[in-house]
């Protein structure tokens, strides 16, 4: 039978595996293999050994997400999945997921060891034979070997190196992490998996471990990736689809510069609409004619006014609120946003919601002037004024403090005009003068 996705895995027993395993270590013909510990590299013993010796491990971090959602449609927890994990059946799921991984175009293990029929380098495995780094590599062996086995007749036996069986869970993890999510593999983690990795890590070894395997700067970096975590979650759970982490692989950059602008935004009222607007606007992504890339709060609000004159126009339009005037940009307080909260709370509502929120802002990108002109003027004129109370004059130069008076003049003018009814507009450079005299000294 052709070993596919869903066949069944030949494996030996666990004390089977333990007496293969511990003979082959007996007849070892001295060649080592070295790989990074957290005390230095630990050198081993390679032994050959029938692929049948060996499991797939359950805690593989390039599978995390995938194995979640496996369960979960399956009706089952992780949990189970782990318990289980000697068990033919789960050993299948770990096959046909690990296969599909290394069939991955950009980093084509299968196809290597297709074309080439050898194994350059030994698996890394425990005493048990549960395999820690390889398990793609096994499965591409034992998936080939069943389709012919005549050609790929070398893949029976493999090349292993095996770890000292006293290592605790800790060792094991720093071991994995270290080989595995080093800046310079082969095929990277998806983003969705190493972050789910990362956050077992974090659990299972302390934050000095993590940051030397990682190769992080500083332990912030563990924080920002976790946040990100927890921000896909939040969404999975928005849409009511939780660790179904396939449906977010697609929208790293969006959840990026989601966290990071939501970040930015010290209102934590709004920070809290804006959060959930973001995860519609995920969900509807394709019903735009621009990427969600261009539109707050995935970039910086254009006006800076943005966030809070949308929100509130939104609320408008809803009949939550009465109708400010043009120009005003009255604040959306916890009263309003606990009245608009429910309306884009609900998922089903997501393109309407996103739809407009994206009319909304690009009509307030379009007519600044005549939506908020005149909020924007008070917002300036205020900052004006409190940098002008701070301002040292004393150490002010002669022409710092002519350059000041003249931009007060040019002000004193515009602010004439508008009480006289006109729009401001540049003067002739008479009455410019002619303003600017009264001012200087």
């Amino acid at each position: 039978m052709t070993l596919g996705k869903e066949a069944s895995i030949d494996i030996q027993s666990v004390s089977e595996r333990a007496a293969t395993i511990a003979n082959a270590l007996a007849n070892a013909t001295g060649t080592t293999h070295f790989v990074p510990a957290e005390g230095g590299y630990l050198e081993l013993s390679e032994i050959d050994l029938p692929n049948t010796a060996l499991v797939y491990r359950v805690d593989n971090g390039r599978i995390m997400s995938e194995l979640a959602d496996y369960a979960d449609r399956h009706g089952m927890s992780l949990g189970d999945l782990k318990n289980r994990h000697e068990t033919p059946d789960v050993q299948a799921v770990l096959h046909g997921l690990l296969l599909g991984k290394a069939q991955d175009p950009s980093g084509p293990i299968y196809d290597e060891l297709e074309k080439h029929r050898r194994q350059t380098e030994p698996l890394l495995i425990q005493s048990d034979g549960t395999v820690l780094n390889g398990n793609r590599r096994l499965a591409t062996m034992r998936t080939l070997l069943a389709q012919d086995a005549k050609r790929y007749a070398g893949f029976e036996t493999v090349r292993a190196a095996v770890l000292p069986a006293g290592l605790g869970k800790n060792e094991l993890e720093f071991i994995e992490a270290a080989l595995q999510m080093a800046p310079d593999l082969k095929l990277d983690y998806s983003w969705i998996n190493r972050r789910l990795k990362l956050r077992q890590h974090v659990e299972d070894m302390d934050t000095k471990s993590i940051v030397a395997a990682y190769r992080f700067k500083d332990a912030g970096a563990i924080d920002e990736e976790l946040a990100e975590l927890a921000l896909v979650e939040d969404y999975l759970r928005w849409i009511q689809k939780p660790r179904h982490y396939s449906l977010v692989e697609s929208h790293e950059e969006a959840f990026f510069l989601l966290r990071g602008h939501l970040q930015g935004q010290k209102n934590k009222v709004l920070a809290d609409l804006w959060r959930i607007v973001g995860f519609a606007m995920i969900l509807c992504e394709d019903v735009l004619d621009k990427p969600i890339a261009h539109y707050y709060p995935f970039t910086d609000p254009v006006p800076s006014l943005l966030p809070q004159w949308v929100m509130r126009t939104f609320a408008e339009d809803r009949g939550l609120t009465d109708h400010q005037q043009p120009g005003e940009n009255r604040p959306v307080d916890k009263a309003l946003a606990g009245r608009l909260r429910p309306l884009i709370d609900d998922y089903r509502h997501a393109e309407s919601t996103t739809c407009a929120v994206v009319a909304m802002s690009d009509m307030l990108k379009g007519d600044e002037g005549r939506l908020i002109g005149s909020t924007r003027v008070l917002q300036h004129l205020r900052k004006a004024r409190r940098i002008l109370d701070d301002l040292p004059v004393a150490d002010l130069a002669p022409g710092q403090l002519r350059q000041i008076r003249s931009e007060a003049a040019a002000l004193e003018a515009a602010l004439r005009d508008i009480s006289e009814g006109y729009r401001p507009r540049k003067r002739p450079l008479r009455r410019a003068w002619a303003a600017l005299k009264n001012f200087l000294p």
